[in-house]
């Protein structure tokens, strides 16, 4: 059974910086971002690979070793947005007064 890769917790990233800079909010400040743009992408995924990679960079680590579900080990993010392109047109007997049901 496969392992899902394991990083630093949210509440180990937020204490490391804290301890090293302060406030999140100043740090955030300090980088030119609202003041909660730090605390964000901690916990939510895929809210700023700018962000994230600001966190790594604060911390002397490399993306991937802090969100290794969010970043590859070459420092590229993994998508996760879905491709919802649909893969046929959608034939004519389907439709209702020329639209899509």
């Amino acid at each position: 059974m496969a392992r899902k890769p394991c990083g630093m917790r949210p509440e180990d990233i937020k204490a490391e910086l804290r301890k090293r800079y302060g406030s999140l909010a100043h740090i955030s400040r300090q980088l030119g971002l609202n003041p909660n743009a730090i605390s964000a992408p901690i916990c939510r995924p895929g809210n700023s690979v700018r962000t994230e990679r600001h966190i790594a960079e604060l911390l002397g680590m490399k993306p991937h070793e802090i969100f290794p579900d969010r970043f590859h080990t070459d420092g590229s993010p993994i998508l996760s947005m879905i491709d919802r392109k649909p893969t046929c047109r959608i034939p004519a007997s389907l439709r209702q007064i020329g639209a899509a049901a």
